[in-house]
């Protein structure tokens, strides 16, 4: 189905019942990236996924992007869903969207998952996420697997190749513009000192194998908000619900009945 915010076209997917639980995928990904856990998931919440713009099959225009701008966009899809208010969920650019929509739209958040993710960027890092996104809009992608495989644990790689492959392939399938500029959106904020403001339980999961995001910033998010649990996952890169999904469900649906019991 498609929900039209702001004359953009969003790809969005419904399933379950229960209290609003919204995913966001991460740079590169779309809806599908939560194929397996959903399920799960969906028999205690509505899921409510979506295709952030610029990827899937949402709407994809030029930039610039930024997370106010995908941040804004959320609200407009939870506003047209008729969500009052729900559980958020995202994973790495997920997770920079879901900090930036509790910041900016705290009444529509019941509580923050925040899988993968940083509440800043290092010079360094901007420098790097600037000449990742002046490369791919100058060449496109490469069918290489060796960026993805950056994205796992060493075990994982060398156990399921095939989940490897797949994660180049669906990669390479983006818009380069489109990735480009949410590579520069997520590449350059720091809100760190702002997560104070963010009152409602948080469940922060983080591979101790990370190296795109590595457990610093996990930790440092922790520190900051107010009410976060940390999970700390050994053997685990960076996509967690794929290296260790029963793991993440579990983590997950224990994390939110913890909530729902406190209402």
């Amino acid at each position: 189905m498609f929900t039209v915010v702001d004359d953009l076209r969003f790809h969005c997917t419904q399933e379950g019942q229960g209290t609003d639980l919204i995913l966001i995928h991460g740079l590169g990904g779309s809806l599908r990236d939560w194929d397996a856990c959903t399920p799960a998931l969906a028999r205690h919440h509505h899921v409510l996924r979506w295709d952030v713009r610029g990827f899937g099959d949402s709407d994809k225009p030029p930039g610039p992007y930024s997370p106010q701008l995908f941040a804004r966009d959320l609200a407009g899809l939870a506003r047209a869903w008729g969500v009052t208010r729900a559980h958020v969920a995202g994973i790495s650019m997920g997770g920079v969207i879901a900090q930036r929509f509790a910041l900016d739209f705290p009444e529509l958040v019941h509580s923050l998952t925040l899988i993968s993710t940083s509440s800043e960027v290092s010079s360094q890092a901007r420098t790097a996420w600037e000449k990742t996104a002046a490369v791919i809009e100058q060449r496109g992608f490469s069918t290489n697997a060796g960026f993805a495989e950056r994205l796992f644990a060493s075990g994982f790689v060398e156990a399921h190749p095939e989940i490897v492959r797949d994660m180049s392939t669906r990669t390479a399938a983006n818009d380069p513009r489109a990735y480009a500029a949410a590579a520069r959106a997520i590449g350059a904020y720091n809100w760190t000192a702002d997560l104070s403001r963010i009152q409602v339980p948080t469940l922060i999961l983080q591979g101790l194998e990370d190296g795109l995001t590595p457990p610093g910033g996990s930790v440092r998010m922790h520190r900051a908000l107010p009410y976060s649990r940390l999970l700390l996952i050994p053997e685990c890169g960076h996509v967690v619900p794929e290296e260790k999904p029963e793991l993440f469900t579990y983590a997950v649906l224990a994390f939110l009945a913890g909530v729902e019991l406190r209402r």
